[in-house]
């Protein structure tokens, strides 16, 4: 009876994992996690090669304004948090949308020189098609928050 029990509940556990295996994630997702991941912790070495290359002058502006208060703030609070809440894609035409959910990011105002590390946010990240690879396309967010008074 030991026997027929243990062997049930290995079966039962076998059975359980099974379930619980995730589908492989497409290169889109892997791709917009990894600049999620890579952007919001600093390393522009890393994301640049997630990148389209007309995206290169605002990383390369980053990196430039990236001071090393910025750099400790962001090694002290730990790892970015990158939750995949949606996703679009439309291979036929090379364009694709993921939107995520970046938790324990540090948000930096490179214009007033200011920083906090804030608990969560939603980014929208478009990607196209380059080749065989799936890239990161920035929209230019560089924006001094300063209205036009025209």
């Amino acid at each position: 009876m030991k026997i027929l029990r243990i062997f049930s509940l290995i079966a039962f556990m076998g059975l359980a994992a099974a379930c619980q295996k995730q589908v492989p994630q497409s290169e889109v997702v892997r791709n917009a996690i990894a600049f999620c991941e890579t952007f919001y912790d600093l390393d522009y070495a890393a994301t640049k090669e997630l990148v389209v290359p007309a995206s290169l002058p605002y990383l390369s502006y980053m990196a430039t304004n990236t001071t090393q208060e910025l750099i400790d703030k962001v090694n002290a609070k730990g790892s970015v948090v990158v939750t995949v809440i949606s996703e679009q894609m439309n291979p036929e035409e090379g364009h694709a949308t993921v939107i995520c959910s970046v938790k324990n990011y540090l948000k930096a105002d490179f214009f007033n020189g200011t920083s906090a590390i804030l608990s969560e946010k939603q980014d929208t990240i478009h990607l196209v098609k380059e080749g065989e690879r799936w890239l990161v396309k920035m929209d230019n967010p560089l924006q001094s928050g300063m209205q036009n008074r025209d």
